[in-house]
């Protein structure tokens, strides 16, 4: 596990001008198509996804984490060497609101991003 505690999380400060830091460690959600009430759809969260975050002993993401505003809907745990920091999920809302990702790498500790979904 990380050493650093749950309460300290890191934000994007600019998505639009991230550091090497921020392009390596903000869990970048996408959303495939558009959707819709009560019917299934693919959200996918990159860890790294503008630059390739290691997967190696000393410096690896721990988990990723999926919630809709503060109710949490999934956890992806990795296994470094073996894994790539990105998870599909497969979710269905029946209300609008807030996607959160979260992620934990065991040097730079926990990182976060939103982004509103409409259905």
């Amino acid at each position: 596990m990380s050493p650093h505690p749950a309460s300290v999380i890191q934000h994007v400060k600019d998505i639009a001008n991230m550091s090497d830091m921020e392009k390596k460690h903000v869990p970048i959600i996408d959303i495939e198509g558009t959707p819709r009430a009560g019917e299934p759809f693919e959200v996918t969260v990159w860890v790294g996804k503008e630059m390739a975050h290691p997967s190696e002993a000393e410096h690896h993401i721990e988990f990723i984490d999926l919630y809709l505003d503060n109710s949490f809907i999934a956890r992806c745990d990795l296994t470094w060497g073996f894994t790539y920091p990105k998870a599909c999920f497969s979710i269905m809302l029946d209300n609008p609101g807030t996607l959160k990702a979260y992620e934990r790498c065991n040097i730079h500790g926990d990182w976060a991003y939103s982004v509103e979904v409409s259905v």
